[in-house]
């Protein structure tokens, strides 16, 4: 059986930037998301309001999702974002949240 629990690639920029974060690490485990997040960064070292900046992110985010969805499903990267819009707005409205809160949050240091 292959192991599928490879880790990925850091983005060529990450190397470039030695100013980059690490901001999310994310799994999918015992059939829901497992995840860190570094919480705090943008508090500790901006004025963004950190609730703002990671909805910015999480938009930022599906963007490159859709985009680079295209060359593996070959679908319109415009109608994947539409779908996967609709879909953390149908996951956001529903009650029986899978997030169980139980993630420890990574160090802001």
């Amino acid at each position: 059986m292959t192991d599928h629990r490879k880790q990925l690639p850091r983005p060529d920029r990450v190397e470039k930037d030695e100013y980059a974060v690490e901001m999310i690490r994310g799994w999918i485990a015992e059939r829901g998301l497992a995840c860190s997040l570094n919480l705090g960064h943008w508090h500790h070292n901006s004025k963004l309001d950190e609730r703002h900046a990671w909805g910015v992110m999480m938009a930022d985010l599906a963007r490159q999702i859709a985009i680079q969805l295209e060359a593996v499903t070959e679908q319109d990267p415009k109608e994947s974002l539409k779908v996967l819009v609709e879909a953390m707005l149908s996951e956001l409205g529903n009650d029986g949240s899978s997030a169980t809160g139980n993630e420890t949050p990574a160090d802001p240091t």
